[in-house]
Formats: structure tokens, sequence, C-alpha cells
């Protein structure tokens, strides 16, 4: 099986507090800092299955062969574009308990440039970030799933954070992504597409429009949604150290899971699911 994964690469500062957070005062946390973005986190989770996995991204100059050769020991193939003005992106991520706050510089990110995509790192299906649409427009994503489905590619979104889905519009990011077969949001960003207020009227509304909708819950599991399947699926309880990545782990161990045998999306959504809870039992959005 090999996937072409589009998107982000981002440099995690994770602020995790010790005690109760105080305004206007100082706060002992612990600070770590790693490489990220959904993008990324999804390609490496994907990569630990044993799937040949292609990274799309946009580094800052010079940053190139530093991440080639970090991503390269993830067994991640990434084919990375150097901007000569940004910096590569940063996120800051605040993160207590199973609540994270992020603080967004996407830096070269931005400037993502679809046609350099190589032939060769098409495959089963390609993973489109939501935060690529931002850099690469309606246009370009389009233009990037025709790509797809011209090599026989399944096409999947995740759509990436509900307050980039209201400032790009709902309509105008379900337009880039037409044509697109599953979309993998969170309960927040399902309702902020559809304008509906819970997971199963959210996918109803979803389900107008792509073939398979998987509407992760957190620890309250998932909302499988295709023309066969309408079904809850329970969480697995888990200790929760940090809940980043555990959305890119469940969409990765789902597509590898139903993509490589006769599991219905519901099982593939268990299995998911558990996955993920192994994910929130890490610090980082990536497997160790």
């Amino acid at each position: 099986m090999r996937a072409l994964v589009v998107g982000d690469i981002i440099q995690d500062i994770l602020v995790m507090p010790e005690t109760a957070i105080t305004n206007n005062d100082d706060n002992l946390a612990k600070l770590e800092e790693r490489t990220g973005g959904s993008a990324a986190n999804f390609a490496v989770w994907l990569a630990t299955l044993q799937v040949e996995t292609h990274l799309i991204a946009r580094v800052g100059k010079g940053d190139g062969k530093k991440f080639s050769a970090e991503f390269r020991t993830k067994d991640v193939i990434a084919h990375l574009q150097e901007d000569p003005e940004l910096p590569t992106g940063k996120i800051v991520a605040l993160v207590d308990g199973d609540d994270r706050t992020f603080f967004t510089d996407r830096g070269a990110n931005q400037n993502l440039l679809p046609s350099l995509i190589p032939v060769e790192a098409f495959g089963d299906f390609v993973y489109i970030s939501g935060y690529t649409v931002l850099s690469i427009g309606t246009e370009g994503t389009q233009t990037l799933i025709a790509l797809a489905q011209k090599h026989g590619a399944l096409v999947v979104c995740d759509p990436g954070s509900a307050s980039f889905i209201r400032d790009y519009g709902p309509g105008h990011f379900l337009k880039a992504i037409e044509g697109v077969d599953a979309i993998f949001p969170n309960l927040e960003e399902a309702l902020a597409l559809t304008g509906t207020e819970n997971a199963t009227a959210a996918a109803d509304k979803l389900a107008e429009s792509f073939d398979l909708v998987v509407i992760t819950l957190g620890k309250d599991g998932a909302y499988v949604r295709n023309p066969t399947t309408a079904e809850y699926v329970s969480g697995v309880s888990a200790e929760i150290v940090d809940p980043t990545g555990a959305g890119d782990a469940f969409a990765a161990m789902f597509m590898r899971t139903i993509l490589d045998s006769d599991i219905k999306a519901a099982e593939a959504a268990k299995i998911a699911s558990k996955f993920a809870a192994e994910a929130m039992a890490i610090v980082g959005g990536q497997p160790k």
C-alpha cells in the first residue's frame, strides 16, 4: 500500500502546565519541542503501519535536509519544498489535560506548490490536510484532487480546524474539496461545516457530498456514516497524557484497516479508536 500526504510541517512547542494556570504571573510548566503538523503526524503514524508513505510539505530555506533526514528515520519519504523567504511554521500548544489551545505561525506552509508533487508519490490514497486548502486555494485543491483521481487514488481530507473553516467560509471550503471520497472532521469541525447541532445531523449533511464521513468525538469515540452504515462507535478508555495527534493516529489506522481488508467501516473505527487511545498516552503528535 502507498499513500501520498499533502500538508503542513510544523515545529510544535508543547507547554504542559504543572499547576493551575494563574494569569499575569509565572506558571511552572514542562516545555518540549517536536516536529508536528497534522499532515506530518498522519504520515508518521501511517508509516508505523507499514504503509509506504510520501509527504509533500514546505519548510524554511535551509531546513529541507534536516527534516528529510528526520522523516527518513521514521520511514516517511519526504518531498520538501524550501521557501526562500518564510521560515518553517511553528505552533505553541498549551496542553492542559484533554484541552489544547494553539498559537500558530504557519510560515512556509502557506506557500506550498502542488505543481511540484512527483508523479511516483501517488498511490492508493491521497490525504489532504485542511490547511492545504488554505495554502493552495480552491483551484489548487481541485487540481490536486483531479491529479489523484487521474492516478486512481482515493482522496481523504481532514479539515484540521473549526476556526479556519469559519474564517475560510464553510461553503467555500466544501466547494474546494468537492470530489473528496472521505472526510475525517472532529465534532467541532463537522458542526462548523454544516451548521447543524449534533454529530448525527452533521454526518447526514456531509454524506450528501462524501461517500464516507467519520466524525471523531475524542474520548467518546466516533460516528461513522456511509451509504450502508450510520453508527456510533464507543471510545476506548485511556490515560490522557497529550491528545495532540490522536485524530491523526485514528485516521491513519482507519485508512490502513479499511483499504487492506474486508473489514467494514464501523469495525475499522473501533480498531482506530483503540490506536488513538494509545496515541494519547504519549507526549507529542507522533510516536517516539
